[in-house]
């Protein structure tokens, strides 16, 4: 039975090329984009809130380079667990979609789809990196 179990994991870790290359230590973490069933918009660095006021369902696209072990999303300093996409990030712009097999991935692209939430509320995301030293990132930025 663990010999099987070992057998199937090994398989689904290794079943992506790309996601077989070990990746750079976590060197950034960023939120680049909010969108609601009424708007759209990319964030910048540094910026502390959304420009939009956003209504029904929300989505936070955050962007890492590199690679973290605990990734974490808080709402309003509760930490929440929400479904979430990911696409690996490769070549020279950094680019999701732009990964073939035998690339190798520089960061990751991960999508956070959340309910409706008020304005005001503050989103923080998280994560550690998975090599030493094991520095802490976070991002943050409060809905309009």
């Amino acid at each position: 039975m663990i010999r099987a179990l070992l057998l199937l994991t090994a398989s689904f870790t290794f079943a992506d090329p790309v996601s077989a290359q070990s990746l750079p230590p976590l060197t950034d973490l960023q939120i680049t984009a909010v969108s609601s069933a009424t708007q759209s918009e990319r964030i910048v660095p540094g910026q502390q809130q959304t420009v939009r006021r956003h209504s029904g369902p929300v989505s936070v696209v955050v962007t890492e380079r590199g690679i973290g072990r605990a990734r974490l999303l808080r709402i309003d300093g509760v930490v929440a667990a929400a479904e979430a996409t990911q696409r690996p990030l490769c070549g020279a712009a950094v680019t999701a979609g732009a990964c073939h097999p035998g690339d190798p991935a520089t960061g990751i692209e991960i999508t956070y789809h959340l309910g409706p939430l008020p304005s005001g509320t503050v989103l923080t995301v998280q994560d550690t990196a998975a090599t030493l030293p094991p520095r802490t990132l976070t991002a943050t930025i409060e809905l309009r």
